[in-house]
């Protein structure tokens, strides 16, 4: 964190160079992020270059009482819903679920039914809406605690929770009224 901090030091004080050290830094995970929001990798690469255009531009206002990942993510989480109200699109597939990892005992039925299980996963959290959407990318996906995800969205931490509990409230709805509870109901 404070290595984050001294780069944007040397930045502002017009070492321009210093600012490829934070893009080689964060770019994956930039990318990861919007990558799962957008489900194009070329969306996601054009979006994580606004990304860090934006940050560039706007570096003076950086707080550095605050994480600088923190921030950057909630840059890329603007650049996102800024996109997205700009094409006026109302269902956007926000995250790749990420097969697990197969053994090789399991059997050709089993690894079609997981596949199936994280293709429906998949459709079910595109349809939630937005602002649950993002909570339960940035929780589960990226792991981010609840409060770095507070940080990132500009949000009270009490806020934070609301939504991830609606998030999979909704999500076990769309189980219970698809009839397809089985094995992700006890998860969530």
């Amino acid at each position: 964190m404070e290595e984050d901090k001294e780069w944007v030091r040397q930045v502002l004080s017009g070492e321009k160079q210093a600012y490829a050290h934070l893009i080689n830094k964060y770019r994956n995970k930039v990318f990861s992020l919007l990558y799962r929001m957008t489900g194009n990798p070329h969306d996601a690469q054009d979006l994580a270059q606004e990304c860090f255009i934006r940050a560039y531009r706007y570096l003076h206002s950086y707080d550095e009482n605050r994480k600088f990942s923190s921030w950057l993510y909630r840059i890329a989480v603007n650049v996102y819903v800024d996109t997205q109200r700009s094409l006026q699109k109302k269902q956007v597939s926000l995250v790749e679920i990420e097969e697990n990892t197969l053994s090789d005992g399991n059997s050709p039925e089993t690894m079609y039914l997981q596949e199936e299980h994280a293709s429906e996963l998949h459709e079910l959290i595109g349809q939630l809406p937005e602002k649950y959407r993002v909570v339960l990318l940035l929780r589960y996906v990226d792991e981010l605690s609840y409060q770095e995800i507070s940080d990132i969205l500009e949000i009270p931490l009490h806020q934070v929770q609301i939504r991830l509990h609606r998030a999979k409230q909704r999500l076990r709805n769309y189980f219970q009224s698809a009839e397809k509870g089985g094995g992700l109901h006890e998860v969530l």
